[in-house]
């Protein structure tokens, strides 16, 4: 296919700058680079460790951060030539905000994205909804009306309850869009209102600046399907292959399949119509995605996406096409100085191919908390080619590099191919069990490959709440792994006196009775403290490897395999601590010191990686001292207060 292109030409090659860093933001430049397009990133710019990173969009000084940059590109000694100066949003949530395109405009530099009134109709899911019902797609809105506080949340239950249109469970989401999964919850009872809707509306309101909700209907046992697409200027609708997201854990997408195994036609059909319609009447021009749930009966438009997203890479493969160039071509067409051919199988073609993506995040999945920290290990082997799977591991960390609590948490992503969907499963449970990565971050990968070896999904019976609702990872590892941390920790940790011991978990480690069978070790400094790493032959005589890794004196990440154990020194006697579950910022705290906390209420809010982490504790406690203040930054297991179990006496 042969696109047309406008009349205008650049008189030479353009100059881009691409924002976001990592592979995909290194990619994206090379997409650009093999248009023939001059092409540069905010980390070429010279600018300092702090004016180099993107501001959030709730940021206040976001658009003095962004006039700083831009006058950094357009000023450099070699974009002077330039008559076309450009903005490339890459894969950051600043390609759907409309105010970047005025502060690249006020720069003099023009951007690459849709109009800024079509990313404001996209950025705000409920008037984009509202769009659709307008003209007819079905949508699981059922209620107009959004709400601001527990009071109105309550009064719409209850006035949903009475006019029979709607029971729990309730799906409540914010109005706009929320990066991370974080916009939509499910309320299964009014006691979960108390319990964790004030937080997550906090956590809302801290992620876009605005405490907008609405409810939607529970589809129960749904599919959760996106369909990517380009729309050219005279209304032409290119669709790419459809992607499955169903296999979601908290509404983040960790896994996402291409093509969707299970789309019969007769949906496939519904969702491009769907599509086709409600991209004509919002006049969208550009690349993005389309989110529909499906029971199998009908579609339904839940989301629109303005731009390409994280996984984009797995639906260009299977199309055969290039996802940037398509960008350039509906957005900008003037910055092609040739018309260069552009196809697209469109839908996936007839050779059984089947994509998996897989997201790579810093997270303690069991307790369902991020973790950020330091990555000391990443894998050299990033590509497999073996015949029946080809994939490849682009990792958006390098060993050294801290992995910030403000970060989004992503660590890399994994994205293969194989002929069928069971075989690409295998593929990726194999290449799971070959990467290592250690430091004091906790990471999904053991999550990952535990979900791809569940029977329901090799059978590919699974819906958006399988993981959530279904899926339990294993929660214990061999007994023999405490012993063989046990040995490890006393070789880089003082001699443990008689009150004191190791923690993991419920879990006390063994004393040490021997050192390991090393055959490779190498001790190194984390920090001010001491770690060890290397090969050791266990009992079986398999070898195995382990990194022990300091986050303070107190506190170890250790891992073994895929396997990750958060071990702590602990002391009988000792005044009782509320510790940080993990690492991150303290957001705010709920009691002086003094102050008696009834049971299961919140303490402490810590902030990590765009997340709210409640710190309670399940009995009654007097707080005799707080060791942190609001804004602090604090490690995991760092000692937030001092407290004592309290007995109410007979008369207070």
């Amino acid at each position: 296919m042969k696109l047309g292109l406008a009349d205008q030409t650049a008189p030479r090659p353009p100059a881009i700058l691409v924002l976001g860093e990592g592979a995909l933001a290194l990619q994206i430049r090379d997409d650009l680079v093999s248009l023939g397009l001059y092409t540069l990133m905010v980390n070429d710019l010279g600018l300092g460790p702090n004016e180099a990173e993107l501001p959030r969009v709730t940021d206040l000084d976001a658009a003095v951060r962004f006039k700083q940059i831009f006058t950094r590109f357009r000023n450099r000694d070699e974009i002077e030539p330039f008559d076309h100066i450009w903005v490339h949003p890459g894969v950051t949530l600043w390609g759907e905000r409309p105010e970047l395109e005025g502060w690249a405009r006020q720069a003099g530099l023009f951007t690459i994205t849709s109009s800024a009134k079509n990313l404001h109709l996209f950025w705000n899911m409920h008037q984009a909804l509202d769009v659709a019902k307008s003209i007819g797609i079905p949508t699981l809105v059922v209620s107009d009306e959004p709400v601001t506080s527990i009071r109105e949340i309550e009064a719409t239950i209850r006035k949903l309850g009475e006019e029979g249109r709607a029971g729990f469970p309730l799906v409540m989401k914010s109005a706009y869009r929320v990066r991370g999964g974080y916009a939509t919850r499910v309320l299964r009872n009014l006691e979960e209102l108390n319990e964790w809707v004030p937080i997550w509306m906090s956590q809302v309101q801290e992620a876009c600046g605005a405490t907008l909700l609405f409810f939607e209907r529970f589809l129960e046992s749904a599919r959760c399907y996106v369909q990517p697409f380009a729309r050219r200027k005279d209304g032409h609708v290119e669709f790419f292959p459809v992607i499955d997201g169903s296999l979601m854990f908290e509404g983040k997408n960790w896994v996402e399949v291409c093509p969707a195994q299970t789309l019969d036609e007769e949906i496939r059909s519904k969702i491009e119509d769907y599509s086709v319609r409600f991209l004509n009447a919002s006049e969208f021009v550009g690349v993005g995605n389309l989110v529909f749930l499906s029971s199998g009966t009908d579609a339904f438009f839940t989301e629109a996406l303005g731009r390409i997203n994280f996984g984009y890479r797995l639906w260009e493969s299977v199309a055969r096409t290039k996802a940037v160039q398509w960008q350039i071509h509906t957005l900008a067409p003037a910055l092609l100085s040739s018309h260069p051919e552009i196809s697209s199988s469109g839908r996936a073609p007839d050779s059984g191919i089947c994509g998996i993506n897989l997201k790579l995040y810093a997270e303690d999945t069991w307790l369902k908390i991020p973790h950020p920290g330091v990555v000391h290990e990443v894998s050299f082997k990033t590509e497999w080619n073996e015949g029946e799977f080809e994939g490849s591991l682009v990792w958006d960390v390098v060993p050294g590099q801290n992995v910030d609590w403000k970060s989004s948490g992503s660590l890399g992503q994994i994205t293969l191919f194989s002929t069928g969907w069971k075989k690409s499963l295998e593929a990726a449970r194999k290449i799971l069990s070959e990467i290592w990565i250690s430091g004091s971050i906790q990471t999904n990968e053991r999550f990952l490959s535990e979900l791809l070896a569940h029977p329901w999904v090799e059978e590919s019976m699974f819906y958006t709440g399988f993981v959530d609702d279904e899926f339990i990872p294993k929660q214990a590892p061999d007994p023999a792994w405490l012993k063989f941390m046990a040995e490890a920790l006393a070789e880089v940790t003082p001699i443990l006196r008689a009150e004191e011991g190791f923690l993991w978990m419920n879990h006390r480690l063994p004393s040490p009775e021997k050192k390991l069978s090393w055959t490779q070790r190498v001790e190194f400094w984390g920090g001010f403290h001491k770690g060890v790493k290397g090969f050791f032959v266990s009992e079986s005589g398999k070898l195995e490897r382990i990194c022990v890794y300091p986050i303070h004196d107190r506190r170890f990440v250790v891992r073994i395999r895929n396997w990750f154990f958060s071990v702590r020194r602990s002391e009988k006697g000792k005044p009782l601590q509320l510790m940080a579950l993990t690492s991150g910022r303290i957001h705010s705290i709920f009691y002086r010191e003094d102050s008696v906390v009834p049971a299961k209420q919140t303490v402490v809010i810590l902030e990590a990686h765009q997340n709210f982490i409640s710190h309670r504790l399940p009995v009654p406690v007097k707080i005799r001292k707080l060791k942190v203040r609001a804004e602090d930054e604090v490690l995991a297991g760092q000692e937030l207060a001092e407290i004592e179990r309290w007995i109410e006496k007979e008369g207070e």
